[in-house]
């Protein structure tokens, strides 16, 4: 895994050096904003399983875009946007199966919480599946 860091640098007094201004480290990751205003150090820890397994991807097939979208300082936003509508498309698909699944219908009918607890699971790792593959290992 790779620590990318942009180019801009600021000097930190506190640490008495240049710093970037931006980093990501793929490992952790993390991204991390250092405010040259405040002299405050920011940082994001993504947790969602789906951008780590994206930023792995990048990071082995197109790092050259990381390292732009690092040093534009776009990356948080490209990350936060990424995470958004993964697990939008992620609910919308489960949503239309739950409305067109006959066997949840019946189980939505019977009160049957065990069987609409397994559908919905199923539902959801399908879905992840399909979305994976068109939206994080881009």
């Amino acid at each position: 895994m790779s620590r990318y860091k942009s180019e801009q640098t600021a000097y930190n007094s506190l640490k008495k050096k240049y710093v970037p201004l931006w980093s990501l480290d793929t490992n952790t990751v993390t991204v991390t904003h250092f405010n040259s205003d405040t002299l405050a150090v920011e940082s994001k820890t993504y947790s969602t399983d789906f951008i780590r397994y994206h930023l792995h991807f990048s990071d082995s097939h197109c790092s050259d875009r990381l390292r732009r979208l690092v040093n534009e300082g776009k990356i948080m936003k490209y990350l936060d946007d990424m995470e958004l509508k993964v697990s939008e498309a992620i609910t919308r698909q489960v949503e239309l199966w739950k409305q067109n699944d006959s066997c949840y219908q019946k189980a939505v009918l019977s009160g049957d919480a065990e069987k609409l607890l397994g559908l919905e699971n199923c539902f959801i790792s399908m879905a992840r599946e399909i979305i994976f593959e068109c939206m994080v290992y881009i």
